[in-house]
């Protein structure tokens, strides 16, 4: 969930971006979300383990289009959250032990990773919220940006989040940027804990009683980011804030709007949160990640998938086959995958990118692969290719020309016949003519006649009886 409102008042400035854009990118993703997206579907659809299906079409998408996805994994859930954590697995039964251990989340984790480490993706372990590890990433540098549903990555310092994530047809995702959130909406990460604090969050569910997002984002815009937390903090034993309270006609509309949360707000002794702002702003040390692809296993993923999704071995190897070829054109520098292209069998485009459909040897199927990634692997082999199919195109061209000019000689030879109109006119005619006198050709050529209700059968020769089978079979040869 994350903080309570924030995507709503994040709408204004995320922009909907094509799956494509995200080549050449490094992209962090809280994988809990994924899971838990697939695991609240119907339980009635017949494929099994369907997180496990829909994490591997998706990272497929992804690799497919060059990024390179680094999956997140959740640790120890904070001691904050372990209440949050109560209400969502037990409701309003009897609180559970505070050592929780969210063991079916643990359990399922495992089974992607097996199945991430086999399409030779890279998979790290948080010490908390996966979120948290995913936004210290992006803040230093090592992705570009980071996928997940929870609004909180904000306040653990994330620049670029990528929500909404969509692999069906072309693909899409909602982008938001902090610089755009900053400079458009005046909203900075101190803020955005301040919000938490006054609104609600994972780790103070209730806020401050009476006080919605609206009215406390029209109370921290008139504040600078850095400054806002130490606002918060000294509210209790604020002189100015104090003195304006006692004196109701000095009162400027931001100082009654500031007093009225601020009243509401020291009601509760323990505001604000320090534990929940350390949460925060704490800085766990960064881990070393590999953002690299490494070489994907296809044995290994026949076998996996035949006892975790039911798949049929040729079925198997369908889906991951192209994971396969695209790591050999992209990074096969030493033809570790034992795999080789025999035969460009044709051009092809797929999503509006070049591409070639590619024979390779080991398999029946073929794979579509990029123009680009063939070349770069393969220049020799794509060379050849394309001097023979420039060659091919020169001699159809040549043909279809001595076709034409066959034509052209063959309608100029009856341009002398006498040919005259039948009594019958078309409909389409405005203007009825009893003879049409002229060159056939004027006819018969294409693009020429006017009107496209004149046929053949509607002309005859009045001095020699045609076969026009004939007239055509003689064209083509």
């Amino acid at each position: 969930m994350g903080v309570k409102n924030l995507w709503s008042l994040l709408t204004p400035v995320a922009e909907k971006m094509p799956l494509w854009e995200l080549h050449g990118k490094a992209i962090a993703i809280d994988l809990s979300g994924w899971v838990c997206d697939s695991e609240n579907l119907n339980h009635n659809i017949s494929q099994k383990n369907m997180y496990l299906r829909n994490l591997f079409f998706r990272t497929c998408n992804l690799l497919l289009i060059g990024a390179i996805p680094i999956f997140v994994f959740d640790g120890e859930p904070p001691l904050l959250k372990y209440s949050t954590i109560e209400k969502r697995i037990n409701g309003n039964k009897a609180p559970i032990k505070t050592n929780i251990i969210r063991k079916r989340l643990n359990s399922l984790q495992k089974q992607c990773e097996l199945l991430l480490n086999i399409m030779g993706v890279t998979c790290v372990y948080g010490h908390g919220e996966a979120e948290q590890l995913c936004a210290i990433l992006n803040k230093n540098g090592i992705v570009n940006g980071i996928v997940t549903q929870d609004s909180d990555c904000f306040l653990y310092g994330a620049r670029v989040v990528y929500r909404n994530f969509n692999a069906s047809g072309n693909g899409s995702v909602d982008v938001y940027c902090m610089g755009s959130i900053e400079k458009n909406l005046k909203i900075g990460r101190s803020k955005m804990i301040a919000l938490s604090l006054l609104c609600g969050c994972d780790y103070d569910e209730k806020g401050v009683l009476g006080i919605g997002k609206d009215t406390a984002i029209k109370f921290l815009q008139s504040l600078d980011d850095d400054a806002v937390l130490d606002r918060l903090r000294h509210w209790r034993n604020d002189p100015v804030l104090n003195s304006a309270a006692m004196d109701i006609k000095s009162q400027t509309n931001e100082i009654k709007l500031e007093l009225k949360i601020r009243n509401k707000a020291i009601e509760n002794k323990s505001f604000p949160s320090e534990a929940v702002i350390e949460e925060f702003l704490k800085a766990p040390n960064c881990p070393e990640v590999s953002a690299k692809w490494i070489l994907p296993d296809i044995n290994s993923f026949i076998k996996f998938a035949l006892t975790k999704l039911c798949w049929e071995r040729e079925y198997a190897i369908e889906k991951f086959l192209p994971l396969l070829t695209r790591w050999h054109l992209m990074y096969d520098d030493k033809f570790q995958a034992n795999i080789l292209m025999t035969k460009i069998v044709k051009k092809r485009v797929n999503k509006g990118i070049k591409c070639y459909e590619i024979k390779w040897n080991n398999y029946e199927i073929t794979s579509i692969e990029p123009q680009t990634a063939v070349q770069r692997r393969y220049p020799n082999e794509v060379s050849i290719y394309e001097d023979m199919h420039t060659t091919s195109s020169r001699k159809i061209k040549k043909k279809i020309t001595n076709h034409d000019s066959n034509l052209f000689d063959i309608t100029n030879t009856f341009s002398s016949m006498n040919i005259s109109k039948k009594h019958k006119q078309p409909r389409k005619l405005k203007e009825a003519k009893e003879n049409v006198n002229g060159p056939l050709d004027q006819f018969l050529m294409k693009g020429k006649v006017k009107d496209d209700s004149l046929t053949l059968s509607d002309f005859e020769c009045d001095t020699v009886d045609l076969d026009m089978s004939d007239i055509i079979n003689g064209i083509i040869t």
